[in-house]
């Protein structure tokens, strides 16, 4: 039995391939764990319009985390699983993933004829350690580095780019646009940079003031671009957490006149 609301690619593709491939393990300060989300626990849920929304599990859900320090860095929960489906339709010929995580994209994207090789930049050995192991094949290749330092330095060139090198749940303008920035130079004629809730960036990037603007009071608003919540401050269109997410307060603040 899927998830009630699984995209249709990962749902077709996706029968929890990573709990049933990766086995618990520690290094250094990384730890692989399984555990079961327990039915009626609710979850975020992330679909393709660039939307996080909010559920419960109907059955008891089975999920790999990787966590550092015991602070979790990323899961197959229902929320990752929607918010690589983009990728995975986006992924082709020589692919590029900056992060290893638990695996997931690579894993996902490697039986697509249209994938040749997959390349995966991740900084920490340990990460490397634990998972890479547990999931190569001869299409994947795994570089110990800074994403940013290869994309500086690498003359390889890429059909496909995917980064994801954040732990909060919403990377911050100035971040996403540095990167995409950076793997530009790396970057086939018709290839794609692809990055974490890309379609969440791309929906709500244009519709951000471009001079600072005064924020609402609480009350009753249009949804909030990302998360939805009505009843909040209003922040060009955007709840106060998901405008701290995205970074962009700073935008939304007129600076008040100084006091004589």
């Amino acid at each position: 039995m899927k998830p009630t609301g699984m995209p249709s690619i990962i749902q077709n593709t996706y029968p929890f391939t990573m709990t049933e491939l990766l086995n618990p393990g520690k290094s250094g300060e990384f730890e692989l764990i399984k555990t079961i989300i327990p039915k009626g626990k609710e979850f975020k849920l992330y679909d393709r319009s660039g939307r996080i929304f909010t559920g419960t599990y109907t059955f008891d859900y089975p999920t790999v985390i990787l966590k550092q320090r015991g602070v979790a860095w990323i899961s197959d929960s229902q929320l990752e699983i929607g918010s690589v489906e983009g990728a995975v339709s986006a992924a082709k010929g020589n692919c590029l993933i900056s992060g290893l995580g638990i695996g997931l994209l690579p894993t996902l994207i490697n039986d697509l004829e249209v994938v040749s090789s997959i390349d995966i930049v991740e900084l920490n050995q340990e990460v490397i350690d634990l998972v890479f192991h547990q999931i190569k094949n001869d299409k994947m290749n795994i570089i110990k580095s800074d994403i940013f330092s290869y994309l500086e330095t690498t003359d390889k060139k890429y059909d496909f780019i995917h980064i994801d090198i954040w732990r909060n749940l919403t990377a911050t303008i100035k971040e996403i646009d540095k990167a995409r920035e950076a793997a530009k130079r790396c970057l086939n004629p018709d290839g794609i940079i692809w990055c974490w809730l890309q379609e969440l960036y791309d929906r709500i990037k244009d519709r951000l003031p471009r001079a600072p603007v005064s924020p609402g009071g609480v009350k009753l608003y249009e949804p909030c671009l990302i998360c939805g919540k009505t009843v909040r401050y209003d922040y060009a269109g955007l709840c106060v957490a998901c405008a701290t997410g995205m970074g962009v307060n700073e935008l939304y603040l007129k600076r008040q006149p100084e006091k004589e």
